[in-house]
């Protein structure tokens, strides 16, 4: 007795490039292989005729469909979790090579140690030497510095001649504190 074919491979994979019906028909199997565990109890092997019902029902146009929908999810949600990751990585991708892009912009601005040293002690250097300004007026800001200077001869308008002050016709006045 010739052993009878389901041809519910036929049904779920329009050709072998349907990576739908190849999910649609590994689905089907699972559902096969359950069913073959619920009805076998403690026998070796399940026979043809226990077989036929689940045929049956597995070849009807609403089973058909069934698998092809579920075998669109489990393919869609593969597609999304594909996605996810891939974005994620591209995501991350993108941060990296902005955050290397960035650095590489801003060596050219960043100084060099011996630079940032110099530059603080240059700061330090004008720092003391304002304090010491400072210092120095608030020491003597009470002491008057005056300053006279007489001139004994004019200047001879006719002849063009100056006669230069000297140390003995010129004062000056010593400050007092």
């Amino acid at each position: 007795m010739p052993k009878e074919f389901n041809h519910i491979y036929e049904k779920l994979v329009s050709d072998k490039n349907d990576i739908v019906g190849h999910i649609a028909y590994s689905i089907y199997k699972q559902d096969k292989i359950d069913y073959i565990k619920s009805k076998k109890k403690g026998e070796t092997a399940v026979k043809n005729k226990t077989l036929k019902a689940f045929h049956e029902i597995s070849s009807s146009e609403s089973s058909i469909e069934s698998y092809k929908i579920k075998a669109e999810l489990v393919l869609q949600a593969f597609f999304e979790n594909t996605l996810e990751e891939m974005s994620t990585d591209i995501e991350k991708q993108a941060v990296e090579n902005q955050t290397q892009i960035l650095q590489e912009v801003l060596i050219p601005y960043k100084p060099d140690f011996w630079k940032r040293v110099q530059s603080g002690l240059v700061s330090a250097f004008l720092f003391a030497l304002f304090l010491a300004l400072i210092a120095f007026i608030l020491q003597f800001q009470d002491t008057v510095f005056e300053f006279n200077v007489k001139k004994t001869n004019d200047i001879e308008s006719n002849t063009g001649k100056t006669d230069l002050p000297t140390e003995t016709n010129t004062e000056i006045d010593k400050p007092t504190e």
